[in-house]
């Protein structure tokens, strides 16, 4: 197949390789960050007793709520991709993805979205992961209350 090139692209072109390519990366970058929102919902599933003793009720509620939005708007934008790589597949089939602006600058705003999306995600992980790690830490120090005295007496 001929490579078609796409102009316009932030001073340079896309070929319509590089416009699958990016569909198909966007679709993984989903698939992966779906499967991430799964694992931090059973972490905080197998924490709820002690997340609950700690007092983090309203915490816990927050980050299971943008969880499950999270887990939505990656679902909904999984299948606008794949609509939207769909649609490059019949423009390649008329020759006609140079001339279609309006796929361009769709394809623009699905990079903006997924970098919006991309960057949602990481500060949701972040705050799960402090949580757990300061109930694990509670509950470390609750089993084992003489550790540090005796961390203590082997420094001196």
């Amino acid at each position: 197949m001929k490579t078609k090139k796409s102009k316009d692209w932030f001073g340079r072109s896309k070929s319509v390789e590089e416009l699958h390519h990016d569909s198909i990366n966007w679709l993984s970058e989903i698939k992966f960050i779906n499967y991430e929102m799964k694992f931090l919902n059973q972490l905080l599933s197998s924490y709820y007793i002690d997340l609950l003793d700690s007092g983090y009720n309203d915490q816990i509620k927050e980050l299971v709520d943008k969880i499950a939005i999270e887990k939505k708007s990656g679902d909904v934008l999984s299948k606008l991709i794949l609509k939207h790589d769909k649609i490059l597949s019949d423009l390649i089939q008329t020759n006609s993805v140079t001339s279609n602006k309006n796929y361009l600058e769709t394809h623009k705003k699905f990079e903006i979205e997924m970098n919006i999306f991309l960057g949602r995600s990481k500060p949701l992980k972040m705050k799960i992961f402090k949580l757990i790690e300061r109930v694990i830490r509670k509950k470390k120090q609750k089993k084992f209350p003489k550790a540090k005295n005796i961390l203590k007496i082997d420094k001196k």
